[in-house]
């Protein structure tokens, strides 16, 4: 007896190290986690980081094109006389540098232009993690709404148990027809596969949950949701001016909207840096030597190399005068882009405030969809355990049972939709006016 208790402590510390081991493994995250993760890990914006780090290097690359450019040459020759049986050896050796002074700011504005740029792919991050927020965020209340109706099914499954096993406690005494038992079975069939089905559901919820979050499909993961007393804290609806005004400064959309008209405008000016002349400034020094007898003191290797040594420096002007209309069409080619830039920025301001608009409107409306949603689910429910009452006493049929709990089932998947639907609609206000998401 005694080696039978040792053996069976042992075996359940295995167990008991195996159950503690599985549950470190899985991964728990809050909402705000989820949105901190995805900032860091997200593939989408790992990508937009490195455009980030791209444009950067095109700004520094800009910079350095007012540097001037320095190049060395050097040249070896190695020459054989058949006649006279001679042999010669020469080079030459030179550095150059070269500056453009002026050519019309050119250069200045592609410095500013690649500053605009590096500030639209940081904006353009912004952005995307704007659209993943708000795919976070519904996935994640997805999650939380079809675990909310898992758990209203097995209650509805407890309860289509009793109703079925009364069923047949009244079928043996008579007291109901075999069709009704049969109706019985056949709606506790249906709410088991109902759970089954609301399963699926939540697991492919994970699966989209961890798509955002970059993280492998075979890790499990868990949330943590909210205390429901919380969930329905700091909704209150803004001003809808204040919405306008806050999102209007945040939103990235419409900062990058006023750079691509600044970047256009910086086009045209660089295409008419093309009527200017254009400065550079050059200077180089050179030597070299030449000969078969390099061993005289007067024409050996050193002495040619210190005799031919020169330098230079000089100023080069390239005026244009006639290129076949080139740059002209290329300004005005830049100013209709200009032109059409500021049409785009207008519309897409237009847009912005449309939407914002009847993201308001479809806040408010959704709050009252929810007010009555639950209301009327609060009321099926207690028709629902009015008829099951009635059942037990033989008052009602099981058909007259089913179609009140099917009407209780699909009003309660109504109440879960609205009272979701409302708290994100209500969330992504937040994502738009720039306010940190909580639950």
């Amino acid at each position: 007896m005694k080696k039978f208790v040792i053996t069976a402590g042992f075996i359940l510390l295995i167990f008991s190290n195996i159950t503690a081991q599985e549950s470190s493994d899985k991964k728990y995250f809050t909402l705000e986690e989820c949105l901190q993760y995805a900032e860091s890990n997200n593939f989408s914006l790992q990508s937009a980081n490195i455009n980030i780090s791209s444009s950067e290097l095109n700004l520094k690359q800009a910079k350095e094109n007012i540097a001037p450019t320095v190049s060395a040459s050097a040249s070896q020759s190695f020459n054989f006389g058949n006649y006279e049986k001679s042999v010669g050896w020469g080079g030459n050796y030179g550095i150059n540098a070269g500056m453009t002074l002026f050519n019309g700011l050119s250069n200045a504005n592609k410095i500013k232009q690649s500053k605009l740029n590096v500030e639209q792919s940081q904006l353009q991050l912004e952005s995307s993690k704007n659209n993943i927020r708000v795919s976070i965020i519904q996935a994640f209340l997805a999650i939380m709404m079809n675990e909310d109706m898992l758990d209203y099914q097995q209650q509805v499954l407890t309860a289509s148990k009793e109703q079925m096993d009364q069923g047949k406690q009244q079928l043996d005494v008579g007291q109901i027809l075999e069709s009704d038992y049969k109706m019985l079975q056949a709606q506790y069939t249906s709410d088991l596969y109902n759970i089954e089905n609301t399963k699926h559901n939540i697991q492919s919820n994970y699966l989209t949950l961890k798509n955002l979050l970059s993280i492998d499909p075979a890790k499990e993961i868990v949330i943590s949701r909210p205390d429901s007393t919380t969930l329905f804290k700091n909704l209150e609806l803004p001003a809808l001016q204040e919405l306008i005004e806050r999102s209007t400064n945040y939103l990235p959309e419409l900062k990058m909207s006023e750079n691509e008209i600044a970047s256009a405008e910086y086009d045209v000016k660089i295409q008419k840096a093309g009527f200017y002349p254009t400065l550079s400034a050059n200077a180089g020094i050179s030597t070299g030597y030449n000969g078969s007898n390099l061993t005289s003191p007067n024409t050996g290797w050193g002495t040619q190399l210190w005799h031919g040594l020169g330098e230079n420096i000089g100023l080069s002007l390239n005026i244009p005068i006639y290129q076949r209309s080139t740059v002209r069409n290329n300004v005005k080619q830049a100013q209709y882009r200009a032109e059409q830039i500021e049409l785009e920025n207008k519309e897409t301001l237009y847009k912005v405030h449309r939407d914002l608009q009847q993201s308001y409107l479809d806040v408010a409306t959704a709050q009252n969809e929810f007010i009555a949603a639950e209301a009327k689910k609060d009321a099926y429910l207690a028709n629902y355990k009015t008829y099951k009452l009635r059942f037990q006493y033989g008052s009602v049929t099981a058909v007259d049972l089913i179609q009140q709990q099917t009407n209780f089932l699909n009003q309660l998947h109504q109440f879960m939709q609205a009272k979701y639907s409302y708290v994100l609609k209500r969330k992504i206000l937040d994502v738009y006016m720039g306010i940190p998401v909580t639950l």
